[in-house]
Order: structure tokens, then sequence, then C-alpha cells
């Protein structure tokens, strides 16, 4: 199992999960005490609970419906009374049970289905004295959002960033909306970024925007520019991205370096 805590002035990053030490097998939530961003995977219920209970959140802001992020956020409602926070486009998954492949049921475990209390209705959330912006930040998911602490400058990423040089991409994201959400994020004003997968980065946040922005620009480039010579999209994915790797069998291809090209070359007749 793992379980790590940091902490970052008032806040705790809390890192938790059930399988080895890999960046996306793990998730970060960060809690401000009567404040959690994210709720992490069911699978860890017995150790968020743990935590809960002696902070006994007000609030939980989601990033997105995904189960890795709302997955604890019913226990909190039953638990702490906390009120749950999402994008009016996460409803329709959030309280239903949404189809889940059996490689993310055995990572995160299974979700349970829930009302979300508040919904992001303005562009400022103001909770606990503290005013969250709310950026919409749609492509890895349609009702992703990064939070802003506008006070402090610190940016809650969901999992808009998580590396600058992506390889795998699952086959519902749209690499153009992410491309299109990272420049929006570009734009704003932070010192700190708050990744769900790698943590708290301080160091030159916004260069690390940057560096995945330059990044996506030059894959499309290079896959558009290997189609009009010919080559097939999985020609392409071997000369720009290897071949593809234990991880995307294992997630019956899901995750997987082909949806990068594929998403890339979506309008392109394949």
């Amino acid at each position: 199992m793992i379980f790590e805590r940091k902490k970052f002035f008032d806040l705790t990053a809390y890192r938790l999960g059930r399988f080895y030490d890999a960046t996306n097998l793990a998730v970060y939530f960060f809690s401000l005490h009567d404040i959690y961003i994210d709720s992490a995977q069911s699978l860890m219920q017995k150790k968020f609970r743990e935590i809960a209970v002696k902070d006994k959140p007000d609030f939980c802001l989601l990033t997105h419906y995904h189960e890795d992020h709302a997955g604890n956020a019913p226990l909190l409602k039953s638990l702490c009374k906390t009120k749950i926070v999402a994008h009016k486009k996460s409803a329709g998954y959030l309280n239903k049970q949404f189809k889940m492949l059996p490689y993310e049921k055995i990572i995160w475990g299974r979700f349970q289905p829930f009302e979300p209390d508040l919904y992001y209705n303005r562009e400022i959330f103001d909770a606990k004295g503290h005013k969250f912006k709310i950026i919409e930040t749609p492509g890895h998911s349609e009702d992703s959002v990064c939070i802003l602490d506008t006070d402090r400058g610190w940016l809650f990423s969901g999992d808009l960033y998580i590396s600058s040089k992506p390889k795998y991409l699952r086959k519902d994201e749209n690499i153009y909306e992410i491309l299109k959400s990272l420049k929006v994020v570009s734009k704003l004003e932070f010192e700190v970024l708050f990744c769900s997968h790698k943590g708290i980065l301080e160091k030159s946040p916004k260069k690390l925007i940057y560096a995945k922005i330059e990044y996506i620009e030059t894959m499309i480039y290079n896959t558009r520019k290997l189609y009009k010579e010919g080559f097939s999209p999985k020609k392409i994915r071997d000369i720009l991205l290897g071949r593809e790797g234990m991880t995307s069998y294992l997630t019956y291809l899901d995750f997987c370096k082909i949806n990068f090209i594929n998403s890339i070359l979506k309008d392109e007749k394949i």
C-alpha cells in the first residue's frame, strides 16, 4: 500500500495507492482541513476514512468525475455531511453507474453513484473564506476543471498536467482540447502547481505547462507531416513514440500510444 503525507503551509497532500509506486497508479488529494480538493479512489477508502474523520471537511471540490478523483465523495457525504461541489457536466456521470473497464476497477475500485450538492455556477467559488477561481479545462474529460486559489496563487490542476511529455492517451481524451486547456492555464498567474498524480510542484510550474504545450504542438506537426508522407498511424506511433508497452495491453488499449496518434489524426481519413 502507498501512503504518503506532505505538509505545505496549511495544506496537506495525501498520496494513496494499492499498487507499486508508479505515477499513474497512486493519487493525490489535497486537504485544507475543512476543504478537500478531490477525494481519491474508493479502493483506498479505509485509509481515506481515517483522514476524513479527523478533518471533517465542509466542502470537497472535484476536478472531474473520474473514479480516482470522486471515489470517496459518497463516503464524505454520509460520514461528514461534506458538501460535494462539481461541474454541471459531472452530474450525468456521478449520479449513475458509469461504465468502467476491468483494469479501472482493479486499480481504483468500484464507483458508487451520488448526487453532488453544489455546482460551479460562477467563475469564483467562495468556501470558508477561500476564493477559488474555476477554470474549465476539458480534454482529459469533458467536465475537467482546474481550481485556482486566487489569494495564494495555488493551482489545483487535476489531470491536466501529469507529464510534460506524455506518450499514452485514453481513448476518450481529446488532444486538441487538452492543448487548448493548457494554453488557457498558461495565461493564469500561479506560483505552485498541485497535480493529482505528481503532487506539489513548486519549481517553475508555468515552465512545465509551457513544455507540455510545446511537446504536444511538436507531436501534432510531426504526426501530420508523416501522415501526409504516407505513413500509417501505427508506423507513425512506432517512429514518434515507440511500440506499445505493457501499460497498453493491461488497459486493453484504453490507455495507449496509438490513441495519441489517432487523436491527432481524428479529422483525417484513416
